[in-house]
């Protein structure tokens, strides 16, 4: 069965010292869920080598389908992603010849709009093009360091840079299309039934009863409101390779669930009433 899995790794002090709000896992998460994969973990790891190793290599045991890190990728003295992949797979890091011209060509963009004095490529620079060998490498069109991509076993690593606004356009044009062509050819939908003036207390028995009954159809809730003006928005979402059978599946379960809590239907209260009976 297919893993559609995928483990966020953020590397940033920034973030854990809260002076930096982490927007590249919120926007990652977003995006992989339309396309039928789910985030099982986000962790936010410093630049120090031996705890990055270890979360890296602690994320390919799992198996995912994919391991995206972002940050680390600059040209500053820690920044040691491309390093620690190396180590975590156990792969020697090579000069990428197609990397490096990525890099020179970036540096000379920046010089011809006046943002550096020297299009050089020093000793600095270069090392953005040094990777684990058997990667694949993404020209960034905003910013300096390339992207990397790394088979290792089933498992596809993309180290991408930390700053937004770069991570967001490569991975807009290099992860999410290697997501799409290796994904599940699923379908994906939800429905969200609106459950008023209660706490999550007082549905919880008869939701977890709905959870059993409908076990391919996932169920969450969030509080939203006031305490005055309370109401519990329940979501259903599932996948499935036919349209219609997954509408049919989530027909039955909304039906089910409204039915449970009293809910509306059509306008119309339905007869169960069973919560606080």
């Amino acid at each position: 069965m297919f893993d559609k899995s995928v483990i966020l790794i953020v590397v940033s002090r920034e973030i854990l010292e809260g002076t930096v709000v982490d927007r590249n896992a919120a926007f990652i998460a977003n995006r992989i869920d339309d396309v039928g994969y789910r985030v099982r973990t986000i962790q936010v790891v410093d630049r120090v080598e031996s705890e990055m190793v270890a979360a890296l290599i602690c994320a390919l045991e799992q198996k995912p389908a994919f391991v995206l890190m972002t940050g680390g990728m600059g040209p500053n003295w820690d920044d040691n992603a491309r390093n620690i992949t190396g180590k975590a797979t156990g792969l020697p890091l090579i000069d990428d010849g197609k990397a490096l011209e990525f890099v020179r060509s970036s540096y000379r963009r920046m010089h011809a709009k006046g943002l550096i004095d020297d299009p050089e490529l020093t000793e600095e620079r270069a090392r953005m093009a040094r990777v684990p060998k058997g990667s694949i490498c993404h020209e960034n069109p905003i910013g300096t360091a390339p992207a990397v991509q790394l088979r290792h076993g089933a498992t596809t690593i993309f180290l991408l840079p930390g700053v937004p606004a770069e991570m967001q356009r490569l991975f807009t044009l290099h992860v999410m299309p290697a997501m799409v062509a290796e994904g599940p050819n699923t379908v994906r939908s939800e429905r969200q039934v609106d459950y008023h003036g209660h706490d999550e207390s007082a549905i919880s028995k008869a939701l977890g009863e709905i959870v059993k009954a409908h076990p391919h159809v996932s169920f969450r809730t969030r509080v939203q409101g006031t305490e005055e003006g309370r109401t519990i928005r329940i979501t259903l979402v599932s996948e499935n390779e036919d349209a219609v059978a997954l509408s049919e599946l989530l027909d039955r379960a909304e039906a089910g669930l409204r039915d449970a809590l009293g809910i509306e239907v059509h306008g119309r209260p339905t007869d169960a009433g069973r919560i606080g009976d």
